[in-house]
């Protein structure tokens, strides 16, 4: 229903259908929030994914250069450890990771603590199933292990 007064239409709209829109605009406007929150939180995660992926697959090639620039700036292994000191370490090791299966990123957070880990914006665990084998023996173990991964500088780093 509508009627024109001096060039204007003007439109009658019941009470109803007002509460009706306003309800879906409601419910589109939070979807929409909710989804691009999702995304969000989708790309962090796959960021931490793939952090993780590189340092293990550097452990698997047994790229030692590779493995030691994954160590975030703020690990206390990277502050006291030098790249000579660790590859030291490395050799002598009889384990190797040799494949991995990832379970899930445990969690995201914030860093809540900036005293510990002073440049760290944010923290997450990756829960995976490590399968080492041992030099000199025919046997292979697996292991599940929460890898914990740093964000420094907007790049997610191993602890």
């Amino acid at each position: 229903m509508s009627k024109s007064t001096s060039g204007k239409i003007i439109f009658k709209i019941s009470p109803t259908a007002v509460i009706i829109f306003v309800l879906i605009a409601a419910m589109v406007g939070g979807l929409a929030q909710n989804a691009s929150c999702g995304s969000a939180g989708d790309r962090e995660e796959q960021a931490v994914l793939k952090a993780a992926r590189n340092f293990l697959d550097a452990e698997i090639r047994r790229d030692y250069p590779a493995v030691y620039a994954c160590f975030a700036p703020s690990s206390v292994y990277l502050r006291t450890h030098t790249y000579k000191q660790y590859l030291a370490e490395v050799k002598v090791s009889p384990d190797r990771v040799v494949a991995y299966q990832i379970v899930r990123v445990s969690y995201i957070r914030d860093n809540k603590d900036p005293q510990t880990i002073s440049t760290a914006d944010k923290i997450a665990q990756v829960e995976v199933e490590v399968t080492f084998a041992h030099e000199g023996a025919s046997r292979q173990s697996v292991v599940n292990i929460g890898f914990i991964f740093l964000k420094e500088g907007g790049k997610w780093y191993k602890s």
